[in-house]
């Protein structure tokens, strides 16, 4: 007798290469899985991964298995969808974001996915954007937000919204008024995320075309840590515009004025378009278009504001 847990592990085991990864996917032991792959053979009587090599490679029978397990767990999620029963099909959803989104909107789409889905465990992983993509193919996640880094072709992308950015530098190491150009700009340190960021990928290569060589000074993986350094008067940078905006109404930074501003940089939910649970991740996307907003959340505002002003007051 077939189930759809076997079907589920050879299926999972040919996309992802090992066992490990499968057992990982589907939130279950590598014995386990091992033990659905034996069972399958059982059935067929006839080995369907060939068990002299490391990775989880398919003998011809095992491709013909796939290629059925494949449309069966199809079909079964387009019957989930028709009820109004896809979250059925999907244990856990792993989503990985950047630390952006962790910081504005990310807890209003943990709110609406319990809602829509509260019987699906919703795993939010934080990380730079190469990195994401990297575990996006790898399988280690199921779902990446992240500005335009991502190459594969078996990738589909759900557009969300722009990120505006601002350049800004401590108050005073610019001349207030005054308006660079990008080769007056490329004179001052610029303060970066180290690593694989992908907002700086996307700023790199639009320099490269203009032909515009930064001096970079790296200041870790934080963004919050990046501005720090930035109204400590290190070096300029470019910082989401509207996350930043009240440091910048307050003084701590001053805005730099540039000739020819930067492009907006978008962001997209990208997922495995040959995923057996693409449908539910294009529903998933769709939240994400609804309640996609890099602005400050209200109570951080407003715990900012109230800090600067305990700032200023005199001491008794």
């Amino acid at each position: 007798m077939l189930s759809f847990k076997q079907l589920e592990a050879i299926y999972w085991a040919s996309q992802l290469g090992t066992f490990a990864a499968t057992a990982e996917k589907l939130h279950a032991s590598e014995s386990a899985i091992s033990k659905r792959i034996t069972e399958l053979e059982g059935v067929f009587g006839v080995p369907l991964f060939d068990r002299t090599l490391r990775s989880a490679r398919l003998t011809r029978c095992g491709e013909e298995v796939v290629e059925t397990a494949c449309a069966i767990l199809d079909l079964r999620n387009q019957l989930f969808d028709r009820m109004g029963k896809a979250e059925l099909a999907i244990r856990r959803f792993r989503v990985g974001v950047t630390e952006l989104v962790a910081l504005t909107w990310l807890p209003r789409l943990v709110e609406a996915f319990q809602r829509e889905y509260p019987g699906v465990s919703l795993e939010p992983e934080v990380d730079l954007s190469l990195v994401l993509c990297a575990k996006l193919s790898a399988g280690a996640i199921d779902f990446a937000i992240v500005p335009p880094v991502f190459h594969e072709a078996t990738t589909r992308a759900v557009a969300l919204n722009d990120l505006e950015l601002v350049w800004v530098c401590r108050p005073g190491l610019v001349p207030a008024g005054r308006v660079l150009s990008l080769a007056q700009l490329a004179q001052y340190p610029v303060l970066a995320q180290a690593g694989k960021s992908g907002v700086d990928a996307v700023y790199d290569q639009w320099f490269q075309k203009k032909r515009v060589v930064l001096r970079k000074i790296y200041a870790g993986n934080s963004l919050v840590s990046l501005a720090s350094l930035t109204t400590s008067g290190i070096g300029v940078s470019y910082l989401p515009a509207l996350y930043f905006r009240d440091l910048i109404e307050r003084g701590q930074l001053q805005e730099i004025a540039l000739k020819q501003a930067p492009p907006p940089v978008p962001y997209y939910g990208i997922f495995r378009a040959n995923d057996e649970a693409a449908g539910f991740s294009e529903r998933f996307a769709q939240i994400c278009v609804r309640v996609c907003d890099f602005a400050k959340p209200a109570e951080l505002a407003v715990a900012g504001r109230l800090r600067a002003s305990q700032r200023g007051r005199p001491k008794p």
